[in-house]
């Protein structure tokens, strides 16, 4: 398996970044730590399949064509708000082993590694963990994960993947991870999806968990559709969802990466806009990268955003920590609005403010909000911008992942449902990718596909409800392997001897 690298920016931005190639880094701010690596409940989802298998539960909404090859929609959990010291990230339901098991991996859009955390990993922070001893189809293969050291460590393995049960990959291999550092329990949970794909090393592309679908002839499209919003975050995979977003998909092609950049998945911003709809002076023609795994945008300078109406627009009183280049806006007696808006090839995307840039909790002093934008890492590597979860919860993200013949390439949209304007949603591209036509006219599906999976954790679950202990108003639960308990049956009769 090809190496990778794991860092983290701790307090103040909780960045990380997992890549199989190359050296990665991370955005902004304050202390960093860094380490190499290749790093139960059944969900609401639907699946698009041949016309002839075709239905959807919980998600009506989807109304998607049949055809050649299949997509699988998938909810993602994301927490309702950004916070500096909480759990941020978006987490995919994804099914291992025989019977499945459900396991819900961080995704993260600047790596590209597939990997869990097993049932008995030390150290490591999540609720659904993978426990090898339940599947018959896994295979260990004594191997040790490439870039297993004091920080994390693991082994590699195979067994089935399998996203909504009908997009599977059986003896997929993946790392278990068996030990990780708790610095990084806020960052990871459960395991890591790697959605990105490597822009140049076609190896490693063939490997990927994305193209190995493809390859399969399981997927309709090479093409990955993600919302981060709160309102309705999912994932699909294979298919753009029509009802997801809304004007026109804006695509961009993906950048040549080199060895000193700190991501990989970068492509061209025109520029950042404030208050007034007038770019900040870092220049246009920037690099940017999005980034699933910080909770921030990391810009070239926050001083002169701060410094100048225009771009922040009219406010009381604004706190700067200068170490960090953390700007706070006073909170405690109205609700602040930051403005903050990304041009891409000619199209204007505001990041929302409530509970994205501004932060309702945080390490802020008392009576002031955080807002989310830090400063590069000084000296700047390439990406210039570095657009995170308040740039991510504010669109809709598709990714046209690379083939033979064909680049990266990502789409922006409106997600649909959001606070927009029509003048907003109107928008249209400056210009189109070359080779649109070739690499971008992608199969429109047609109907509502369903599928349904029992996961282990629903066959272990008790048939029949108890009582909850010490809560007589609780309503009866199901208990997890009470049934596969021995039974013990008491004769009274027998125990007093009569």
């Amino acid at each position: 398996m090809p190496t990778s690298r794991l860092c983290q920016t701790v307090r103040i931005t909780a960045c990380i970044s997992l890549r199989k190639s190359s050296f990665s880094t991370v955005s902004s701010s304050d202390s960093q730590v860094c380490l190499p690596s290749s790093t139960r409940s059944p969900s609401s989802l639907a699946h698009l399949e041949d016309a002839s298998y075709c239905y959807i539960r919980f998600l009506p909404s989807f109304q998607l064509l049949c055809g050649t090859g299949s997509a699988t929609l998938l909810p993602i959990s994301v927490p309702n708000a950004l916070s500096d010291d909480g759990w941020n990230y978006g987490t995919l339901p994804t099914l291992l082993g025989t019977p499945p098991q459900e396991v819900n991996l961080t995704i993260n859009l600047s790596g590209d590694l597939f990997a869990a955390f097993s049932y008995d990993c030390v150290l490591c922070a999540g609720n659904s963990f993978f426990d090898a001893s339940l599947s018959t189809t896994f295979q260990p293969s004594n191997t040790p994960w490439p870039n297993s050291d004091a920080t994390m460590s693991g082994i590699e393995v195979n067994d089935t993947v399998s996203f909504g049960g009908l997009l599977n990959l059986p003896n997929e291999k993946f790392a278990l991870m068996e030990s990780m550092s708790p610095s990084f329990g806020l960052s990871l949970f459960n395991g890591h999806f790697g959605v990105m794909m490597s822009p140049v090393n076609t190896t490693e592309q063939s490997q990927h968990i994305l193209s190995q679908l493809l390859q399969s002839n399981q997927l309709l499209n090479p093409v990955v559709g993600m919302r981060f919003d709160p309102k309705n975050p999912k994932m699909t995979i294979g298919a753009l969802d029509p009802a997801d977003y809304e004007g026109e998909i804006n695509w961009v092609e993906m950048e040549t990466p080199v060895n000193s950049w700190d991501f990989p998945n970068v492509f061209k911003l025109d520029g950042i806009k404030g208050y007034n709809g007038s770019f900040l002076p870092w220049g246009n023609n920037l690099s940017a990268s999005v980034n699933s795994l910080f909770f921030a945008v990391a810009v070239p300078n926050t001083w002169q955003y701060m410094v100048e109406d225009g771009f922040t627009g009219p406010l009381e009183t604004i706190s700067y920590n200068p170490d960090v280049g953390v700007i706070s806006y006073q909170c405690n007696e109205t609700t602040p609005y930051v403005a903050l808006t990304a041009t891409i090839n000619g199209v204007d995307y505001r990041m929302d403010s409530p509970n994205n840039l501004l932060r309702p909790t945080g390490e802020s002093r008392v009576g002031f909000c955080n807002v989310g934008i830090t400063n590069r890492t000084q000296p700047v590597n390439i990406p210039d911008v570095d657009l995170g979860l308040p740039f991510l919860r504010s669109v809709y993200l598709a990714y046209r992942f690379p083939t033979a013949n064909c680049p990266g390439y990502y789409g922006f949209a409106f997600p649909s449902g959001a606070n927009r304007t029509q003048a907003e949603i109107s928008q249209t591209p400056t210009s189109t990718p070359a080779q649109s036509a070739q690499c971008l006219s992608l199969t429109k599906p047609t109907s509502t596909p369903t599928a349904t999976v029992v996961t282990t954790r629903q066959k272990l679950m008790s048939k029949q409800n108890y009582d909850v202990y010490m809560n007589p108003q609780a309503n009866q639960m199901p208990l997890v392997g009470v049934d596969e308990l021995p039974k013990a049956v008491w004769n009274t009769t027998d125990l007093n001897g009569q």
